[in-house]
């Protein structure tokens, strides 16, 4: 359940050093609210500690010294008021792409899919760093905590949420042991890449964009935030570009087509890619399986294209 914006957090923001702070917006991980216009926000934290946090703004400051020209978030400062956790960060500019991403298109937005592609290729430019590994994933412990290759990171944040989950997807995807083999190989063929930074839930929703359609910056990390095959990246916001609209299937292989041909990145890894974010994170909203991400995840996995592309 998404949060509400709360006249208690506003009173305590109002007396405490910003008489002009009003709410923002709403997220599945807390709520928003302007603290100095155009300047600093806050977000108030429903689940994530000040541990957390810490790690977070070590995460965010870590990709800032890149120097890229896509912003960033940025956390000025942490507070723990009444055992919540709140961020006080700076104010990122600009429109949200994914007023040019609705549900109901019938194709996908030219200037959409160039700007994904322009903050894919700045993603895959910030290299690895000691405080890029650290963040959680998916509720889980960091993926590199006791793996030393892309394959053993993955490979054992999959055996963790396949021993909760894995049943309900056996029960619904033929041959799925056969699918957990081919994505262990596929995954061990990548080993040998570069690595850089993986977002890991890269939309319209995460990208703020200025009158002309080019991104400005990029936020919201943590989901499936670490490093890794920036391929994989590639694939999951191809994939995610739009999931539930009518459209969806031919908006999928435009935007596929779109991001091998400007990224270089062979459709087959993309969509080999594509059964692994399906296996990692088909249960991330619901444990019991009973939304629609869920059944995304299984209609991916049975998918002609994605299984040839695992060569099963």
């Amino acid at each position: 359940m998404r949060p509400e914006i709360s006249s208690e957090w506003i009173d305590y923001f109002q007396r405490n050093g910003f008489p002009h702070a009003r709410g923002l917006d709403t997220g599945m991980e807390g709520a928003v609210y302007v603290l100095v216009p155009d300047q600093l926000v806050a977000k108030v934290w429903i689940k994530k500690k000040d541990g957390e946090l810490a790690q977070l703004k070590a995460f965010y400051d870590a990709i800032a010294t890149e120097g890229g020209q896509i912003a960033t978030p940025e956390i000025r400062e942490i507070r723990v008021v009444d055992g919540v956790s709140v961020s006080i960060e700076r104010f990122l500019p600009g429109s949200l792409l994914q007023v040019l991403t609705p549900d109901n298109a019938s194709e996908a937005n030219k200037k959409a899919v160039k700007a994904i592609i322009q903050t894919l290729s700045f993603l895959r430019t910030v290299r690895p760093k000691p405080e890029l590994l650290r963040l959680s994933v998916l509720g889980e412990d960091a993926p590199w905590d006791r793996a030393a290759t892309w394959s053993g990171a993955v490979g054992a944040l999959l055996n963790r949420r396949l021993a909760r989950y894995g049943d309900q997807l056996q029960n619904r995807v033929r041959d799925f042991s056969a699918i957990l083999e081919a994505s262990s190989r596929f995954l061990a063929s990548r080993d040998d890449l570069p690595l850089s930074l993986i977002h890991g839930d890269l939309c319209g929703a995460n990208i703020m964009i200025d009158t002309e359609s080019k991104p400005l910056c990029v936020f919201d990390f943590g989901f499936l935030s670490t490093i890794g095959d920036p391929a994989f990246d590639a694939s999951i916001s191809s994939g995610i570009f739009n999931m539930y609209g009518p459209a969806a299937r031919t908006i999928d292989d435009e935007v596929t087509f779109a991001v091998s041909e400007e990224l270089g990145y062979p459709r087959k890894v993309l969509l080999a890619y594509r059964a692994i974010y399906a296996l990692l994170t088909s249960n991330a909203y619901s444990p019991e399986g009973t939304d629609g991400h869920f059944q995304w995840c299984v209609n991916m996995l049975r998918r002609d294209d994605v299984r040839a592309s695992l060569e099963l």
